[in-house]
């Protein structure tokens, strides 16, 4: 009686750690503590500005006319993000009030975690990753500030870049792939590091017709998302927005 109640136990919890069978409600439990969690580091931990204002600053040089990219600044440097940063944060600027109400900000960030949360956990699910590995997408501190504390474009960035892995995986959604993964590198431009992995995938899916196509959306979205700059100052857009003389060292903070 105890040992096939034993067994009985161990087979569950196999189930529920090792095996897909429990994976959705694990995970949608693990999107409410999110949420929960979310919203309370946002209520009590004090908010840090680093680059916010900055960014408010980029884009009002950018509604107020300019089209130059080299005269475009802010308090801690010039702006040398690609244009749908431009974009996507002067939305942010007229919802939050032209920058200053940063609570508002720091919502619509908490949506784009639990979204981009979201979307890692429909990656692991299509990649069958067993469910004991999942409390480790909660537990990073970092993570938490990157997004609600800090405002970083990086995480809009991220959210389309994991939109198009998961387009990817699915063959009915793969032919979006380019374009989403072109509005992440029209974001901020390490998102171009994706590239090589998915012109794999488009090749071992459909080929070189594919792998073409493919790029040519990328290539093409990228000058329509930047069609103001690109046809006023072609030069200086390219050379900010996509500096590859910079140099990127990693420090760990």
């Amino acid at each position: 009686m105890i040992r096939a109640q034993t067994t009985r136990v161990r087979a569950l919890v196999h189930s529920v750690l090792l095996t897909q069978q429990f994976f959705v409600p694990i995970a949608l439990m693990l999107l409410v503590v999110e949420a929960i969690l979310t919203y309370a580091i946002i209520q009590r931990v004090s908010y840090t500005e680093i680059d916010w204002q900055t960014y408010m600053q980029q884009v009002h040089g950018v509604l107020g006319g300019e089209r130059n990219y080299t005269k475009l600044q802010g308090d801690t440097g010039p702006l040398v993000y690609p244009a749908g940063f431009v974009w996507i944060y002067s939305l942010l600027c007229a919802l939050t009030n032209n920058g200053t109400h940063v609570r508002r900000a720091q919502y619509v960030f908490m949506g784009i975690y639990l979204a981009t949360q979201a979307l890692v956990l429909m990656i692991y699910r299509r990649a069958r990753v067993p469910p004991l590995v999942l409390p480790l997408l909660v537990v990073s501190k970092r993570l938490h500030s990157i997004f609600v504390l800090r405002l970083f474009n990086d995480p809009v960035a991220m959210l389309f870049a994991y939109a198009a892995v998961l387009s990817m995986t699915r063959t009915g959604i793969r032919r979006w792939s380019g374009l989403l993964l072109s509005l992440g590198i029209a974001v901020k431009m390490n998102v171009q590091l994706l590239l090589p992995g998915a012109a794999f995938v488009w090749w071992r899916t459909g080929g070189l017709r594919t792998t073409v196509v493919q790029l040519v959306v990328v290539a093409l979205s990228q000058v329509v998302i930047a069609a103001p700059f690109v046809y006023a100052f072609p030069h200086e857009y390219v050379a900010r927005a996509f500096e590859y003389t910079r140099q990127f060292n990693f420090v760990w903070t």
